[in-house]
């Protein structure tokens, strides 16, 4: 058994029928010739069962400690069958980009069962071109954003060459899941989190000096830390709908325009969200007067760890949407995102991510059941969420078929009725608006403003580039003409787990 730690049990404790804390990510294959997607379907189960060992989620299932003693444990599901976690579900007719999006949508909105493994891949196939998709789910408790790549990339292959895995004989064998095993390892649980006071005190000495330092520094700031995030749709209590839209953005350009200022791929597509955000609102006649605030993930995993599991906090910069022009917005949101990473760096020392007190889980459960009455009252220091997560630089392969896309889909909460979530794949950005209905009744609505956003980013700072730009993106959209890209139709005339992350030393 494998304790969870405070900040993955949080997950499990904070979630209800209106906040479902799973997680996920959208991919597109092309088949291997000659497979139909049932074939493919029965292949893949074989193909994950070889690496059933390979990712600690896909075979390990929740156990309560009695009492709510302390956090839960991962357990082995000795009764798993591959049959509950993939299966083919099929579009109707004509099978468009915007009908996944849907499917995706109402996939993402029911709550997962806690009594087998907390995963699930389901294939959807229908689409017009004749690929399919993975809607690959998994609960917020087992991984973060960081640990969701790393996965991704062991479950799939860099060729189409598929390598040997054996799995252990003993691996789906009963393990020890009596009374005195469960307080057992709660109370050594509860022990290790009491010796480790003094690392702690001494971590929160080291946080105190330096946030003091900086209060005292008049060349410093806490940035958006301290700003009052402004009235927004995004800020009510959520339903258990969703809404959901995905897009694509060329990285080669994203890195172009942020070299042409100095800024991160992570300041310009913040940039580009707050664009889209100023527009959206602005059109809604609900623009607020002061900048939105965005909480963006900060993966704080070691370098080179490879375990699952969450390792993050969240920062907060301040988006420019109180700023018409889009390169002193870009320029603002630098500065913000550039103090919200000292300010992290400062803070972190004190961060303790698994704290164990007796009856920690009934305190944390009946607080989240306490917000839930109460959060169209209840304030938060940011509008959006909006996360970056660093995904694979080669192609993938899953059964054969290659990958040629590789969107997520995130969590609102009450509060925060909006994710914007972006994930990088070969030499593409992968970005999805995953938003309470009511906050967000037309994520379709809000990409594309993103979308334009961008394209205006590249016209103002990439000016020598943009016809060049338009015909690949009108190439694109020909050969993919399921996907949005960064064009609008004429006719229709437009996200750091963690994540490329937030990183802090």
């Amino acid at each position: 058994m494998d304790k969870l730690t405070a900040l993955d049990a949080n997950f499990l404790y904070s979630e209800s029928a209106q906040v479902i804390n799973h997680v996920a990510s959208v991919q597109e294959f092309e088949l291997p010739s000659g497979s139909t997607s049932t074939e493919f379907v029965e292949g893949l189960k074989t193909f994950l069962m070889d690496r059933i060992h390979t990712v600690a989620y896909l075979s390990r299932k929740i156990i309560e400690v009695p009492g709510g003693l302390d956090h839960p444990s991962w357990i082995r599901d000795t009764a798993f069958h591959i049959d509950n976690h993939v299966y083919e579900v099929a579009l109707d007719f004509p099978g468009s980009h915007q009908q996944l999006e849907a499917k995706v949508a109402e996939l993402h909105s029911d709550l997962m069962d806690r009594s087998k493994p907390l995963w699930k891949l389901i294939v959807i196939s229908g689409l017009a071109d004749g690929t399919v998709a993975y809607y690959n789910q998994v609960h917020h408790a087992c991984i973060d954003g960081m640990a969701g790549q790393a996965a991704t990339m062991i479950l799939m292959d860099n060729s189409l060459d598929h390598p040997e895995h054996k799995v252990p004989e003993d691996f789906f064998d009963a393990e020890d899941t009596s009374m005195r095993r469960l307080f057992g390892q709660a109370f050594e649980n509860l022990v290790a989190y009491q010796l480790g006071s003094i690392r702690r005190t001494a971590g929160a000495i080291d946080s105190t000096v330096s946030m003091t330092q900086r209060a005292i520094d008049p060349s410093k700031s806490f940035g958006a830390l301290l700003e009052i995030a402004p009235k927004t749709p995004f800020g009510n209590g959520i339903s258990a709908s969703r809404s959901f839209s995905c897009g694509k953005l060329s990285l080669t350009n994203a890195k172009a325009i942020g070299k042409s200022l100095d800024a991160k791929v992570n300041d310009v597509f913040m940039a580009i969200c707050s664009g889209g955000l100023r527009t959206y609102l602005e059109r809604k006649a609900q623009l607020p007067q002061t900048s939105l605030i965005a909480g963006c993930p900060v993966s704080l995993r070691a370098p080179g760890a490879k375990d699952m599991g969450n390792a993050v906090t969240l920062m907060q910069v301040a988006l420019a949407t109180d700023i018409r022009d889009p390169r002193i917005r870009l320029l603002k949101i630098k500065s913000s995102a550039n103090t919200a990473k000292e300010v992290t760096a400062d803070l972190a020392a004190g961060y303790e991510p698994n704290v164990s007190l007796p009856g920690l889980p009934n305190l944390l459960t009946n607080l989240a059941k306490l917000a839930t009455s109460t959060s169209d009252y209840l304030p938060m220091p940011f509008n959006v969420v909006i996360s970056n997560v660093p995904g694979p630089r080669e192609v993938l392969y899953s059964n054969g078929a290659k990958m040629l896309s590789h969107y997520p889909v995130s969590i609102p909460t009450h509060g925060l009725g909006l994710n914007i979530t972006v994930q990088s794949y070969c030499d593409s950005l992968y970005f999805s608006i995953t938003a309470c209905d009511t906050a967000v009744p037309n994520a379709e609505e809000l990409k594309q403003d993103i979308l334009d956003a961008f394209v205006e980013l590249k016209t103002l700072l990439l000016p020598k580039n943009v016809t060049a730009i338009r015909k690949e993106n009108v190439a694109t959209h020909h050969a993919m003409p399921h996907a949005a890209t960064t064009e609008r139709p004429q006719a229709a005339k437009f996200n750091l787990n963690e994540e490329p992350t937030h990183k802090v030393a």
